[in-house]
């Protein structure tokens, strides 16, 4: 070859040249194969992390759902996940976006635990803000049902349906009723947003409305023989559940004082100090008869494992001075009641 002689590639053996052209016209058999492995591995392990995403045993986890976890389980929908309710719903092939909207909630209640502002109220004062849709409820419900409720309650479900425009409206609590009041109590406190409400005159608060004439009115918790005592922490946070039934006259027939108790009734001549001075028992039905049930709130610096106040009371009056007392509930011969007294007397 000379060196201007042009370079022509050698022609390659005619058996060689089909088998490369052959591997460029036609793809592996396996590949195929390892695609369809991949599929699967991908649903596998989508359908795995769905599974287990969708175990309340998850949320329960986390020790601030734990008191919502309790009322779920003393609820009708126990038999219901979180994320079938707390979740959009979608179709089963959806399994990417399923993962998604769960991925989302733990980042939601991670970060309000981070944050420590983890205070989602799901109570009637927050039906109009409640995340759960219509289309949730009517995975497994008719929209049209009658009235299933085991409280014999006479309701037009339809018709309220229309006016109220969402299943929340009313049903707020039902997955997660409060133990203290009781079912009933809690479901119809959400009746009483519109019933027996100014906004809402059309909404009878009359019990014949929405129970029969034979219906017994007293919830179960009622009967309990720790009602009596325990009554006043659902009255406390919500009164209004208590006003349903009961008018004031009925709490102050019983206690002997305006229940709850009025504002300004810790402070001032008129206060609670004018009933316990008068009428020490009104006090002790509800507190106790107890030699420190005034000093746990009165008497600030007393511990109850040295003894009474009276063998205390020395170490506040050396550390403030006795016009500190007599500024705030003695009067200045009160201390002579105790000490001037002589051996005799």
């Amino acid at each position: 070859m000379t060196p201007d002689a042009p370079l022509i590639p050698a022609e390659e053996p005619a058996e060689r040249s089909g088998v490369l052209r052959g591997r460029l016209r036609r793809p592996s058999r396996r590949t195929p194969l390892f695609m369809a492995m991949v599929v699967l591995g991908v649903l596998v392990v989508g359908y795995a992390l769905q599974a287990a995403s969708s175990s309340p045993a998850l949320c329960l986890s986390c020790h601030e759902m734990q008191l919502r976890g309790h009322e779920w389980e003393q609820s009708a929908h126990v038999q219901v996940t979180c994320v079938d309710c707390h979740t959009k719903p979608r179709p089963w092939y959806a399994t990417p976006l399923r993962l998604v909207d769960r991925a989302a909630l733990i980042v939601r209640d991670v970060s309000s635990h981070l944050a420590g502002g983890y205070d989602v109220s799901i109570d009637r004062s927050s039906a109009k803000t409640s995340p759960i849709t219509d289309a949730v409820c009517l995975q497994c419900h008719d929209p049209n049902r009658k009235a299933t409720s085991g409280f014999r309650i006479l309701i037009d479900h339809v018709e309220h349906a229309k006016l109220n425009g969402s299943c929340v409206s009313c049903h707020v609590r039902t997955a997660h009723p409060v133990e203290t009041r009781g079912q009933a109590l809690t479901f119809m406190g959400q009746c009483f947003t519109c019933h027996g409400t100014p906004e809402q005159p059309d909404a009878s608060a009359d019990c014949g409305v929405c129970h029969p004439a034979d219906y017994e009115p007293v919830p179960p918790t009622h009967e309990s023989t720790t009602w009596a005592k325990k009554h006043g922490e659902t009255a406390v946070s919500d009164f209004g559940l208590c006003e349903m039934c009961h008018k004031q006259p009925f709490c102050t027939d019983c206690h002997g004082v305006a229940m709850p108790h009025p504002d300004g009734w810790a402070e001032g001549a008129t206060g609670h100090s004018l009933v316990a001075k008068t009428n020490r028992a009104v006090c002790e039905r509800c507190h106790g008869k107890r030699l420190d049930m005034c000093t746990m709130c009165h008497h600030q610096g007393y511990t109850p494992t040295k003894g009474t106040w009276v063998k205390q009371h020395f170490e506040q009056v050396r550390k403030r001075g006795a016009a500190y007392c007599m500024d705030r509930c003695h009067s200045p011969l009160f201390c002579i009641g105790c000490h001037a007294q002589t051996p005799e007397s």
